[in-house]
């Protein structure tokens, strides 16, 4: 995406006269894409287009409201895969969150540094030139020390020139004002609108117009006095006409964004993410499935293309999945038969205890830790199986059998338990205790809970002598080991 010329004015309009040649050529230009690749064509097709003859598009851009400005003599000169590669490039600016991603950035940098990921991720489409290839005013924001990075990464690597990228000199010095402060901002723009004479400005104004002169590359400005004011500096003179200072450079790109509301903001980014997904879709119903989207695709859509469950639900699915469907009886009454007045029937405790073994190295912190016994507790209760908790680190700190799982809440929260941690990470120490002779005579696991930071010497799966469920708040274990891990954060209430 080019930058506007940096002129006021109003927003440019659409060109007069009979543009259906131009309509049918980008229709074209669309419907091949679709045909090629069903997500990235839809994404074309949902991005409202204008053609202009307005100065300052010179070639395309797209603007903060989300419409994509088209210069009418640009495109008459593009080639069919250019054209293809033109809309694509500006449709992934919105689709990836351009605007929103921006922040603080300088808006000039952050465009750049969104077209070099755009670009890179074009070009390494599946298409050959002959369907897909950047026209040559956006090769030059095309580098390979850039690849497999995020725009917000790339951004810190420009140089400060960004003539040495390629971008001429007025966009060079809109990228320096909007370095500036405000304080140097209206210092400058004061030395320009009195052409820099000594006498108009005090010391500090033109110590903050300095400062803000030496934003300037020195290529463009030249060398600046040693002495203040700056009127000695004919070239700097030349570089502000009166018609222009700062703060008077327009910038279709994000004026339109600036202006929106905060609602109006989340709307465009919503409607863009409703387009990806959208778009996904459609390719995910083609014979290629999944094959069908692009990698960056497929990595950017994995946690919209499969919803986030809640850790406490994915955790709850986990421990069902190793416990067996309990069976009741009569001859053993339920709890609640004297409440009811019936008797109802009770469980049959023909499974073992669970097994809870939690790292109390330190590297769970206390709400962590606090948050993930809550949510096991609810969960053993409704299983009613008596819990062996062991606690450990590079050793087993404790091991109790406790009748019933609330007791362990119980015993959490009046801090009954030594949680503690003697410096060491490593769980074979549980799967010692497990098998030392002095366990034999208790009751055997049905199956185990293992909590940990998951930054531990990680046995085989095969070593430990019971079902076992690893839960990390850190790191999952190689699955080359075989384990049943979840990752969660228990300091969040949404995972």
């Amino acid at each position: 995406m080019n930058p506007l010329e940096p002129e006021t004015g109003a927003e440019p309009r659409s060109c007069a006269g009979d543009l259906a040649p131009l309509k049918a050529r980008l229709f074209q230009a669309r419907a091949a894409l679709v045909d090629q690749s069903p997500f990235l064509g839809s994404l074309v097709l949902k991005l409202p287009i204008l053609l202009t003859e307005d100065p300052r598009v010179q070639s395309a851009c797209v603007d903060g409201r989300g419409v994509c400005h088209v210069g009418l003599a640009f495109l008459e000169a593009l080639e069919p895969p250019a054209l293809r590669a033109v809309l694509l490039h500006e449709a992934l600016h919105l689709a990836l969150d351009a605007f929103p991603r921006c922040g603080s950035r300088r808006p000039l940098r952050w465009n750049v540094a969104h077209d070099f990921a755009i670009n890179l991720l074009i070009e390494a489409s599946d298409f050959g030139p002959d369907f897909l290839a950047l026209p040559a005013a956006f090769k030059p924001l095309l580098d390979p020390r850039f690849r497999g990075m995020a725009a917000e990464a790339i951004y810190d690597r420009l140089p400060a020139d960004l003539g040495e990228l390629g971008l001429g000199d007025r966009d060079c010095l809109r990228d320096a004002i909007e370095a500036m402060g405000s304080v140097e901002k209206a210092a400058l723009g004061r030395a320009i609108l009195n052409e820099f004479r000594p006498e108009a400005l005090g010391p500090e104004d033109w110590a903050a117009a300095r400062r803000a002169a030496e934003r300037i590359p020195e290529r463009l400005r030249g060398p600046l006095p040693a002495s203040l004011p700056l009127a000695a500096s004919a070239r700097l003179r030349r570089l502000f006409p009166l018609a222009w200072g700062p703060g008077g450079h327009g910038d279709l790109w994000f004026d339109a964004w600036t202006a929106l509301t905060a609602a109006e903001r989340e709307a465009l980014r919503e409607s863009w993410r409703e387009k990806l997904l959208e778009a996904a879709e459609q390719a995910l119903q083609g014979d290629a499935g999944a094959g069908g989207l692009p990698a960056w695709a497929r990595k950017l859509l994995g946690p919209l293309l499969e919803p986030q469950i809640p850790w406490q639900a994915r955790l709850a699915q986990k421990v069902h999945g190793h416990l067996r469907g309990r069976r009741r009886s009569f001859s053993r009454p339920g709890r609640r038969s004297h409440a009811v007045g019936a008797v109802l029937p009770g469980p049959v405790r023909d499974r073992g205890p669970v097994g809870v073994f939690v790292d109390v190295s330190g590297s769970v912190g206390p709400e962590q830790l606090g948050a993930f016994m809550g949510e096991l507790v609810g969960i053993l209760q409704q299983a009613d199986l008596p819990v062996r908790l062991i606690t450990w680190d590079a050793e087993v700190q404790e091991d109790l059998m406790l009748e019933r799982p609330e007791d362990l809440g119980a015993a959490i929260r009046q801090g009954g338990l030594a949680l503690r941690g003697g410096g060491g990470t490593d769980p074979r120490c549980v799967i010692g205790r497990l098998a030392a002779p002095e366990a034999q005579d208790l009751p055997a696991l049905s199956f185990g809970v293992l909590l940990t930071d998951g930054w531990v010497p990680w046995p085989e799966a095969r070593d430990w002598p019971l079902d076992l469920l690893v839960v990390c708040c850190g790191s999952l274990p190689d699955p080359g080991l075989g384990y049943d891990a979840l990752l969660i954060n228990p300091g969040e209430p949404n995972g």
